[in-house]
C-alpha cells in the first residue's frame, strides 16, 4: 500500500498545473498534447471555447471548477480522468470512449453524448439536462445517491435509471414543472 501512495503522489507532482486560463481553439490546446496525447494536467478554473478535438486521447488529467462550451470531442478515448464541478455545454461528445473517470458535480446541458461508452466510471451529483442519451453503452458504472453506491452493469436500462434518480431531465420536463 505504501508503494501504491508514493506511486500517486509522484504522478501528481509530475503533473502540469493549469489555473485561470480560456482556451479558445484547438491550436492554443495543442501546446499541452503531447504524442496525439492529452496527458498529466491539472486544469483548474478554465475554460474551453469551440475546440474540435476529434480523436484524441486525453488521460491522467484533472478538470476542476471548468466549464466546456461547444466542443467536438467525438470519438476521443478518455480514461482515468476526474471532472469536478465542471459544466459541458453544447457540446459533441458522441461515440466517446470513457474508461475510469470520475464525475463530481457536474453538468451535462444540451449535450450530444449518443453512442458514448461509460466503462468503469463513477458519477457523484452529476447530471445530465436536455442531452442526448441514445445508444449510451455502460459497463459497471457507479453513481452516488442517497449515501450509497448504485450499480449499473450494462447499459439495458441506463437512461431509464438516470431518470428515476432524477439525473436526467429534458425540455418537456422543464415545462411539466413550470
Amino acid at each position: 500500500m505504501e508503494n501504491t501512495n508514493k506511486i500517486e503522489n509522484f504522478e501528481e507532482n509530475i503533473r502540469l498545473k493549469i489555473r485561470n486560463k480560456t482556451v479558445l481553439n484547438k491550436t492554443a490546446l495543442n501546446q499541452y498534447v503531447k504524442w496525439g496525447a492529452l496527458s498529466l494536467i491539472n486544469f483548474v478554473d478554465c475554460r474551453f471555447e469551440e475546440i474540435d478535438f476529434l480523436g484524441r486521447v486525453i488521460n491522467f488529467c484533472k478538470f476542476k471548477n471548468s466549464e466546456f462550451n461547444d466542443l467536438n470531442f467525438r470519438k476521443c478515448q478518455i480514461s482515468k480522468c476526474t471532472f469536478e464541478i465542471c459544466r459541458i455545454v453544447k457540446s459533441d461528445l458522441t461515440r466517446v470512449e470513457f474508461r475510469n473517470c470520475n464525475f463530481i458535480n457536474c453538468e451535462f446541458l444540451q449535450s450530444d453524448l449518443s453512442a458514448s461508452d461509460f466503462w468503469e466510471c463513477q458519477f457523484v451529483k452529476t447530471t445530465f439536462k436536455n442531452s442526448n442519451l441514445n445508444f449510451i453503452i455502460v459497463q459497471d458504472v457507479k453513481f452516488w445517491k442517497s449515501n450509497k453506491w448504485i450499480e449499473i452493469k450494462d447499459e439495458s436500462n441506463f437512461e431509464k435509471i438516470l431518470k428515476d434518480m432524477n439525473l436526467i431531465s429534458t425540455y418537456e420536463d422543464e415545462m411539466d414543472n413550470s
